[in-house]
């Protein structure tokens, strides 16, 4: 099911954290701690594209999935 959420980027903060809240109600707790661990083991090892094809995979796309790649993967490779 598709559905588009609004964030006012005007507040980073708070934007950053409805999105993580968000991201955490879609998958359920248990798997967004899975997603997290999977995020903060691959340690740049992945490109950003794979990453974000990843959270696509899980049906986070957007700006939720820019500020969970943001919070817990470490970007240590280029983009491509």
């Amino acid at each position: 099911m598709h559905h588009e959420v609004k964030y006012d980027l005007n507040d980073t903060a708070t934007a950053e954290a409805k999105a993580l809240a968000d991201c955490k109600s879609w998958l359920g707790t248990r798997q967004f701690n899975k997603v997290v661990r999977l995020l903060k083991a691959d340690k740049g090892s992945s490109s950003r594209t794979a990453v974000r094809f990843g959270l696509m995979m899980q049906g986070i796309q957007g700006y939720p999935a820019e500020v969970m790649a943001a919070r817990f993967w470490d970007a240590q490779k280029p983009l491509f």
